[in-house]
């Protein structure tokens, strides 16, 4: 067939197939062809609209792993700043804990721990700290004599038993109650410390007795004499006292807490399980939409579209729907996310972490979905022979 910028500046009478009056001038003919050509986008847009609700369902699917993701990268996050926060309480240089504990807040260490690590030679000072959650309320105990509490920098009020940090949103003189009592905040402090910040702090034996655990703090900060490696001390202590991790960076809050441990090994096997069904999932998907375009597809080739672009139709497809899925697995990963830490014991303690890391992975994920349904999909239109094709019903 001739193409419509071909054709003379007077021509036959009549319309072409789009209606558009062929005795025009070549130039009016251009600007109607241009009009009545579909766009790459548009004809992908079209062809997943064909099915819609498999679409959509396919896509949701796509989504549920993306926001498995996107939920358990954004509070191992989470958790992992808070241990970053905990660590440097006082300003320390690392912190010790009871090994294995379910969470920051139930690990216990003897106060006569204490005494014992600040005699060991390469040890400066070692601070003790009591971790209450009340409410969502942070509350810190500690020791007036030692360095985390004479750190402690007061922007207003006075130095007391009770004070409030400065993005705490406590005010002087308001009262604050913490279990069965009641305290006045004096003072108003800033420590530089994000977490500590947040919370109020009290005398340490007094949050050990609303703890009921008396003699019990939750961890003891230590700082290294100078040119001593904090890291080589903090693997020394370890070895000397059974039961008890040293975390000297962020990363290595699951040598404490079990249940981001226990998160963080079943969100990878079920993000791994959920890649597999996805992938599943998209392959029948797109399976199903060549078997069903098999005359669609013999006629494209038989009009010159060649394997390639065939093959590149289909896997756009494949990749828009992991796209759309990607959308909606990223808002539901927030959501899961928050509701998750919000209903759990670590309410009040950490918050989802969201870094361009976290929705990196969900990307990844869909389109490592997208890529693996698409396999099959693909090589099954690009092999269809254009005569078989036309005779498919």
């Amino acid at each position: 067939p001739r193409r419509l910028w071909d054709l003379p500046e007077s021509g036959e009478s009549g319309e072409d197939g789009h209606g558009c009056d062929t005795t025009r001038s070549a130039a009016e003919l251009r600007r109607c062809g241009n009009a009545c050509r579909v766009t790459w986008p548009a004809l992908i847009w079209r062809n997943l609209l064909r099915r819609a609700a498999r679409t959509v369902l396919t896509a949701v699917g796509v989504g549920v792993g993306v926001a498995l993701i996107v939920a358990l990268l954004a509070t191992i996050s989470g958790v992992h700043r808070t241990a970053g926060d905990l660590m440097r309480v006082g300003r320390a240089d690392f912190g010790l804990y009871q090994a294995d504990a379910s969470d920051f807040p139930r690990s216990l260490l003897p106060e006569s721990l204490a005494g014992k690590v600040a005699a060991e030679p390469d040890v400066a000072a070692v601070t003790k700290v009591k971790l209450l959650v009340v409410g969502g309320m942070l509350v810190f105990g500690l020791d007036q004599h030692e360095f985390a509490y004479r750190r402690l920098v007061v922007v207003a009020g006075v130095r007391a038993a009770a004070m409030a940090g400065d993005h705490s949103g406590k005010r002087l003189g308001q009262s604050v109650q913490v279990g069965r009592r009641s305290f006045t905040i004096a003072g108003i402090y800033h420590s530089g410390d994000r977490f500590e910040d947040l919370g109020i702090v009290l005398p340490l034996r007094t949050v050990e007795v609303l703890a009921q655990r008396p003699g019990e703090v939750t961890s003891i900060g230590v700082t290294a004499k100078l040119g001593v490696n904090p890291k080589a001390l903090a693997r020394r202590l370890e070895r000397d006292y059974p039961g008890v991790a040293a975390i000297t960076e962020p990363g290595q809050a699951i040598k404490v807490d079990t249940s981001t441990r226990l998160i963080v090994s079943m969100g990878w096997v079920v993000s791994l399980l959920a890649l597999i069904v996805g992938g599943i999932a998209v392959m029948n998907t797109m399976a199903m939409s060549v078997f069903e375009r098999t005359r669609e597809i013999g006629i494209l080739r038989a009009v010159g579209w060649p394997p390639f672009r065939v093959g590149a139709m289909i896997l756009s497809e494949t990749l828009c729907i992991c796209l759309i899925g990607l959308a909606v697995g990223c808002a539901l990963g927030v959501l899961a996310a928050e509701l998750f830490v919000r209903r759990s014991s670590l309410a009040g303690f950490i918050s989802p972490g969201y870094t361009a890391s976290t929705f990196a992975w969900g990307l990844a994920y869909a389109l490592g979905v997208g890529l693996l349904g698409a396999l099959y999909p693909t090589w099954r239109a690009v092999k269809i022979a254009p005569v078989e094709a036309l005779r498919h019903e």
